[in-house]
Order: C-alpha cells, then sequence, then structure tokens
C-alpha cells in the first residue's frame, strides 16, 4: 500500500489461523476485562516491524533515558537545586528517599512516546516513573498474542513463534529481584496504586495481574489501596515489603483528596518505592529542551544522536533561539510558524497541556504562546507528521474485518535499561494529533520484532 513508512516493512505477518473474528475479539474482551479497554474494534495481528526496526526504537529508548538523567543529574548537585533549574512546585515532590537511592533508581522505569518522522524515529516526550501507563495492557496484550500464535504450531511449544516481543512484567520481576538483593532482603513487593486513576475500572484486577505473576515466581506481593497501607506493616513498625512498585502522581492523588502521609511513613519504614520521586523530575519536558539545546558535558555524539531522534526542543520564556540556522525571538517564531508547532506544559500527562499548532485555531495559539513564553513553564518543539503503516482491524464480523492504515503513536518501555514490550496508540480511521486511550478514544496493539 502506498504511503507506508518503509521503517514499519512490509507488515507480512498474518493474522492466527483461528480464531475466527468475532472470537478473536471476544478473546481480548476477556483478556483485557475490567483493566481499562475499548473493544469495539480490536487488531487481528501485533503491529510488525522488521527486528532492525525493533532494535533501534529500544536502543533509542534507553540512550535518551540514560541522556535525561545525566542532564537532569547535572543541574545541581541535590534535589533542591535540580527542582530550583526546573522551577518546580516543591510542593508536588514530597516523597523523597535518600540522594544515593534516588539518584541510582530514579530512571529505571519508562516509556517514551514515539512516532516514526521522515528519517525513522521521533521522541516526543519520555514518561519515567512507576505510573506511567498502559503498562499491563501492554503484557496482557503481548502474552495473549503470544498464546494465539502458539496455538497455530500445536501448543506452546509446538514451534518457534512468528514474532519476536519481550515480558514487561518479566523485566519488571528482574528488576525487583536486583533492588531486593542489593538490599540484602527477601524478595518481596507490594503494589501501591488506586482503582480511582483507572477510568471505566471497577475491581483491582488491573493490579492483582501484577500480584500473581510475582507470587507465581517466588516473590510475597501484595497490593494496597493508600487507605489500606497500614496493614503492610509489621509489629515492629517495619515495613512487610522491601520494594514497592509506585502506581500514582502526586497531582492525581492530591486531585483525588488522597492523604499522602501513609506513604511517607511507608518509605521512612523501610519501603523502597520505584520509580522513586527524581524519576518525575527526569520526566520533566524542559529536560528535554535541555538536551536538545546542548548541555556543556554532552560529546559530539550525544548531539549527533539527539539532533536524529529528537525534534528541535526548547524551554518557553522570553528568549532568542537558533532554529534552522536563524536566529529568532521564541515567540515570534512560534506565533509565526504556528503549522511547526507544538506547545506543551513541561509536567503533564495523558495529552493534558499539549496544543498541536496545526489544529489549533491561531486566537488560542497566540494566546497560549504570550503565557507559555510569560510564565517559562511549558517547552516548544518543532511538529512531527508521523509516519503511516498497515493494520488489520475487526469489529468481530467478517464484514467489519479490514486493512487500513494507522498512524500509530509507539511507546517502548524501558526497565533497568532493558527493552521490555511496546504499547501501541492509534486512531481506527487513521487520524493523527493527540492519541491517548483516555479521553480521546485511542485503540492499543503492541509491537513485535520478525
Amino acid at each position: 500500500m502506498t504511503g507506508h513508512h518503509p521503517w514499519f516493512g512490509t507488515g507480512e505477518l498474518p493474522p492466527p489461523a483461528r480464531p475466527g473474528a468475532e472470537e478473536l475479539r471476544q478473546t481480548f474482551v476477556h483478556a483485557m476485562r475490567d483493566v481499562g479497554f475499548n473493544g469495539a474494534q480490536v487488531a487481528t495481528r501485533p503491529l510488525a516491524v522488521p527486528h532492525a526496526s525493533a532494535a533501534e526504537l529500544y536502543a533509542a529508548s534507553a540512550r535518551l533515558l540514560a541522556l535525561l538523567r545525566t542532564a537532569l543529574l547535572a543541574a545541581g548537585p541535590g534535589r533542591e537545586e535540580r527542582m530550583a533549574a526546573l522551577a518546580v512546585d516543591e510542593t508536588l515532590h514530597p516523597l523523597f528517599t535518600d540522594d544515593r537511592t534516588e539518584e541510582r533508581h530514579c530512571a529505571c522505569m519508562a516509556r517514551p512516546d514515539v512516532v516514526i518522522g521522515p528519517g525513522g524515529p521521533q521522541f516526543l516526550e519520555v514518561n519515567v516513573g512507576g505510573a506511567v501507563g498502559g503498562a499491563v495492557h501492554t503484557h496482557v496484550l503481548t502474552r495473549t498474542w503470544c498464546r494465539l500464535y502458539a496455538e497455530d504450531r500445536d501448543g506452546p511449544d509446538g514451534g518457534r513463534l512468528p514474532f519476536h516481543s519481550h515480558s514487561l512484567f518479566a523485566e519488571r520481576r528482574r528488576l525487583f529481584e536486583a533492588v531486593c538483593a542489593e538490599l540484602g532482603a527477601e524478595r518481596g513487593v507490594a503494589l501501591l496504586g488506586t482503582v480511582r486513576d483507572l477510568p471505566g475500572v471497577h475491581g483491582t484486577r488491573y493490579f492483582d495481574l501484577e500480584v500473581d505473576h510475582l507470587r507465581r515466581h517466588g516473590f510475597a506481593a501484595e497490593f494496597f489501596e493508600p487507605e489500606d497501607l497500614h496493614h503492610g506493616h509489621g509489629a515492629d513498625g517495619r515495613f512487610r515489603y522491601p520494594v514497592g512498585l509506585r502506581h500514582f502522581t502526586v497531582t492525581e492523588w492530591r486531585h483525588h483528596g488522597i492523604d499522602l502521609a501513609p506513604v511517607r511513613r511507608a518509605l521512612d519504614a523501610g519501603c523502597l518505592f520505584l520509580a522513586p520521586q527524581t524519576a518525575y523530575l527526569v520526566s520533566n519536558k524542559k529536560v528535554l529542551g535541555w538536551i536538545s539545546e546542548g548541555r556543556p558535558w554532552m560529546t559530539g555524539a550525544d548531539r549527533e544522536f539527539v539532533r536524529r531522534y529528537l525534534p528541535w526542543t526548547r524551554v518557553t520564556g522570553d528568549r532568542a533561539v537558533v532554529w534552522r540556522g536563524r536566529r529568532y525571538g521564541l515567540g515570534e517564531l512560534l506565533l509565526g510558524r504556528r503549522e511547526q508547532f507544538v506547545l506543551k506544559k513541561a509536567v503533564g500527562m495523558c495529552g493534558d497541556g499539549v496544543l498541536l499548532g496545526p489544529s489549533t485555531d491561531p486566537a488560542v495559539w497566540a494566546d497560549a504562546v504570550e503565557r507559555a513564553v510569560r510564565e517559562e513553564d511549558s517547552v516548544a518543539q518543532e511538529y512531527v507528521e508521523p509516519g503511516r503503516c498497515a493494520a488489520g482491524l475487526t469489529d468481530g464480523t467478517e464484514a467489519g474485518t479490514h486493512t487500513t492504515t494507522i498512524a500509530p503513536l509507539l511507546g517502548p518501555y524501558i526497565v533497568a535499561g532493558r527493552p521490555a514490550g511496546c504499547l501501541v496508540r492509534y486512531f481506527a480511521d487513521g487520524g493523527s494529533g493527540i492519541v491517548s486511550m483516555y479521553g480521546h478514544g485511542a485503540l492499543i496493539n503492541v509491537l513485535v520484532g520478525v
């Protein structure tokens, strides 16, 4: 099909031979029950790309994450100086541990948002922390595709799968195991989150899936809603689990009116919640702007890597910038070239605080630029039109089963520097823009290598 980006390859992975369209849809509806899933249409096969493309995506993700971590830590000798450099609200970062732990583990889990631009992967942002969305979806979708294709080969051991994938839960489990060993503790993990953060979810299955996975691999594991966290303390006052998965953000929990004091007590009582507070400084989009503009410690190879994979990104302010070899006032540039830029709040998720210049009313854009330049709380990024590829979709009927063209947003997970699966979000009609499962109705799939 014309117009498809060569990075995606030919997309020749066939759908699994069975089940049929309606059974396939019901398989995914059942597998994804009560984790937040739009099952009106489902993919007929995973998004398959050449091994070289998948390897590039994961390798670039890990290297970019390492650069962001270095940039944040180089911004100041401690947390106070780094928060000051970012001009962040210190009250949104109340859960720090000791500096060594923060620095060691602040980039242990991440999921960038990536589109395929004319020259290949382009990283729009990097979400860092344990609360990055889509992890459970990615694990379940990947596992379900593996099972369906294994059944085509007369059982899991009947032959090799026609693709290569990664297990997100397995990689997180290895991280937890390594941290427990480093702490000299028995293997135990507390998952801390709330169903209130998950639209359309009513039970705890979203968290129970990972608890069950950990228990099957010899861990003590338990899920806690914040109001129940006190049950994790032993009679001696110590927390019974040495490691936790911090599946929340301070902003969201304050919106829900959730008291953070129990989390502080659990931290002080010996539970290391991953990723720690500093992760949310690494994910601040201003750090992307720093490395896009260049830092004194960056090598020539670092700068070339950033030029290749990161769209031109600058922290907003009343200042001069160089874009495509010419010097501009940043506000002047953004007003004069609206269709070529995106404005993003430095702190935000799920598409909140993002304006796409090509689809924003000029008056709205002008007001947003004026505010962003004045407040210095955003980044401006060059707009990248996403590349297209083929995708199979079905609504459960033969008539509604078809191949279409989509503009996918890729979300490769990196855990302890290793590939851990890749979420794919897209609109069924092939549209681009702000692509999110929550609030924008995007469909989801996973990427595999062939």
